[in-house]
């Protein structure tokens, strides 16, 4: 009886132990990502492209204005078969400009994220080796809302540094 009592004593003490030597931190990787100087240039990369793309949606919209207008202006008119044709031309137009903007905001989507993914992946690298070299057990990201303990050792600087910012 004495020995499974000292048996649990020291299991116990063992657990108590290892959990005290346990290392908290926590970083914002989004405040780090925004602040990488690569982060700019990606930026005026997706901007650019977005610029590009809401010209060209910009002059489909014109043209799909200025053919509804016609069809307003003389719709009244035309015989059946021009009607019936502007008609169909202008839902083509309509659907067209739809679809067009689906796909430039795939695009964009994919964009942003071949730009972005290889520095999220620096960021990671940079986190899993402080937590490494510096022995935390876990380092929170306050930046995703899920932190849950928000003591331990802020090591944002020491992922800065080990990113070289």
């Amino acid at each position: 009886m004495t020995k499974q009592i000292l048996t649990t004593v020291v299991l116990v003490l063992g657990l108590l132990s290892s959990a005290s030597a346990q290392k908290f931190g926590h970083v914002s990787a989004q405040d780090i990502l925004m602040s990488m100087p690569e982060r700019d240039a990606a930026q005026a990369t997706i901007e650019a492209q977005a610029a590009e793309y809401e010209s060209e949606m910009m002059r489909m919209q014109q043209d799909l204005q200025l053919k509804f207008g016609e069809y307003q202006e003389k719709g009244e008119t035309w015989p059946a078969a021009i009607r019936q044709q502007k008609e169909r031309e202008l839902q083509a137009l309509d659907q067209g400009l739809q679809e067009f903007g689906a796909t430039v905001q795939n695009e964009l989507a994919t964009l942003e994220q071949t730009l972005l993914l290889p520095m999220i992946e620096r960021v990671q690298d940079a986190i899993n080796a402080v937590g490494s070299e510096n022995g935390f057990t876990y380092i929170f990201d306050a930046s995703t809302g899920a932190t849950v303990y928000n003591g331990g050792d802020d090591v944002s600087a020491l992922v800065k540094a080990k990113l070289g910012m």
